[in-house]
């Protein structure tokens, strides 16, 4: 208790928010004890209440706050630690939560489906890997038709969009998108048009006889902290200007507007929208040439192959990843041969649910 008892010294009890010390009463008029969640509205937050009194148990590690309105509020040492230090909490979507990466960095680890279906430990290092380095990749995943949705269901649950649940990566007739042709495929963030997009994706390999439709990652955040250190001026352009982008079929219209690198209120990067093929035109203004720039420049960067980790999906393995921060990319292949992928998208918040469970589990 010496620490809190130093912090509470140092400060006089009339600089203690009264409010937000009575905003973390966990006792049964403020809080749910089952959910958690407040009793108690904002508006019934008395803006004169104030700290009349404070009782320190130094063995049981809790201090007491009484109030002005005579309420009483328990908490513990740590709580009034935090509450002092005024700690931020950590934004898992923010650049400060993630490991950054190039090719020779990039982690190369794969995971067993066999064993992360029954071991919590393994799941939880296999997610905790998607949340700090942006990707897992799966092996062992049974080569058939949509066993990517039952990778998706150990964590979280499936995002259907205008192509389903699952979608099919082969070459197509009649293609309504590039990745249904043998082109090649420069890296990109998928559905920058929707409003969520989907903030994660998996694609399955069932079956590859060709060569070349090598896949690939870039760490989208790494690139966009090399253009903000070396390019400030482009890394402005592109958080602070909104670009527009469309998905146009017979039947499906898509559009969203939105930077293509999105900070949070703290200038964090907490989201990447890239992708040449979905983005359209520039708005033109006064400084449409500064805006070409910052594109040509952030667009060096993405294609650096210094910053691409390649690697190739054999039947049975999926890769994973965070399409709100990687960019994801294809070479080429022959057309003669057979390459089937499955995909699907999911979303972080399940993820993230999942993590944080199987983390205090195995704490516990």
């Amino acid at each position: 208790m010496d620490e809190i008892e130093f912090m509470v010294e140092e400060q006089n009890i009339e600089d203690i928010s009264a409010q937000l010390i009575r905003d973390h009463c966990l006792c049964v008029q403020c809080r749910d004890p089952l959910s958690g969640q407040r009793l108690r509205s904002v508006l019934e937050l008395d803006p004169e209440l104030v700290v009349t009194e404070i009782e320190e148990d130094e063995e049981g590690g809790v201090v007491t706050f009484i109030l002005s309105d005579g309420h009483q509020v328990e908490l513990s040492a740590e709580t009034v630690e935090d509450i002092t230090q005024e700690l931020v909490p950590l934004n898992l979507r923010g650049e400060g939560a993630k490991v950054l990466w190039d090719a020779e960095n990039a982690p190369t680890e794969s995971f067993n489906w066999l064993e992360i279906s029954i071991d919590n430990a393994l799941m939880y290092e296999m997610l905790d890997q998607i949340l700090t380095f942006g990707f897992a990749v799966v092996e062992n995943l049974p080569t058939r038709d949509r066993a990517v949705l039952d990778l998706i269901k150990s964590f979280g649950y499936p995002r259907v969009t205008n192509y389903g649940d699952i979608f099919e990566v082969r070459i197509e007739n009649d293609p309504n998108n590039l990745a249904f042709t043998n082109l090649p495929i420069s890296p990109h963030t998928d559905n920058p048009y929707r409003d969520p997009v989907p903030t994660l994706q998996l694609l399955h390999c069932l079956e590859t006889n060709v060569a070349g439709g090598n896949s690939g990652l870039v760490d989208g955040f790494r690139a966009a902290i090399v253009l903000r250190e070396n390019d400030p001026e482009s890394f402005d352009v592109l958080s602070n200007r909104l670009f527009h982008f469309e998905y146009l079929n017979p039947t499906t219209h898509l559009t969203n507007t939105a930077p293509i690198i999105k900070v949070d209120s703290m200038e964090e990067i907490v989201e990447i929208r890239w992708n040449d093929r979905s983005m359209q035109p520039p708005y033109n203004d006064v400084d449409i040439e500064e805006v070409y720039d910052a594109l040509r420049a952030f667009a060096v960067i993405v294609n650096d192959p210094a910053n691409m980790h390649e690697f190739r999906l054999e039947p049975g393995h999926c890769v994973i990843f965070d399409n709100t921060r990687l960019l994801h990319s294809r070479t080429g292949f022959e057309s003669s041969g057979k390459r089937h992928l499955q995909g699907a998208y999911a979303d972080l918040d399940s993820l993230i649910s999942k993590w944080s469970i199987l983390e205090d589990t195995l704490d516990s």
